[in-house]
């Protein structure tokens, strides 16, 4: 046999995976030829093969799911950061919505032609105030207002007719003003 094709065959009888009549032709040759025993020799000592590092390149496919993945956190980010803004801008409306400042004077039927302060002075406190007064629609006269600032100085002086919104822009915001009323015996403003 040639020295060509028993090298060809060298693998498959180190590995024990050629017929018997095939390993035995193999020894035979071996036994003859010193070429070739050498080669079945260098055969059988191992081969180290260094394991080369694995380099990952990125493809654009992997740029790409990236950037998919910071923008979605960016998103839910930016959505969360948006929620709390507008929870906290909730509790804060809710907090601070202005109450309805109402004031109700009661007096003899005497007393209606005289001027009476009422308990406690009105703020409009808040930039959701409209700064208007309602007489309730229940009362049959108009009442007479006056509104002094706090060294009772005459700010404004409006009347208010039962059920209508009377504007009192002229008043300022963040400022006590007490109010003196005329009218029925009974008087029921709502400040808004």
């Amino acid at each position: 046999m040639q020295c060509e094709v028993i090298r060809d065959l060298l693998p498959l009888y180190q590995d024990e995976l050629c017929s018997p009549v095939t390993a035995e032709l193999v020894r035979q040759h071996l036994a003859e030829c010193p070429d070739c025993a050498r080669a079945a020799e260098r055969m059988r000592s191992q081969v180290h093969v260094e394991e080369r590092p694995v380099i990952r390149a990125e493809s654009p496919f992997y740029v790409y799911q990236k950037k998919v993945f910071l923008r979605t956190v960016l998103a839910v980010l930016a959505t969360l950061a948006v929620c709390f803004a507008a929870f906290c801008g909730w509790q804060y409306f809710v907090e601070n919505y202005p109450p309805r400042q109402i004031v109700l004077s009661r007096v003899t039927a005497q007393e209606t032609d005289q001027w009476r302060q009422a308990e406690e002075p009105v703020v409009f406190d808040s930039i959701f105030h409209r700064r208007e007064v309602i007489l309730d629609a229940d009362c049959e006269q108009p009442a007479y207002l006056r509104f002094r600032d706090e060294n009772g100085d005459l700010a404004l002086e409006v009347t208010a007719l039962p059920g209508q919104a009377v504007s009192l822009e002229d008043l300022e915001r963040d400022r006590p003003y007490i109010v003196e009323m005329r009218g029925e015996p009974s008087i029921y403003l709502v400040f808004r």
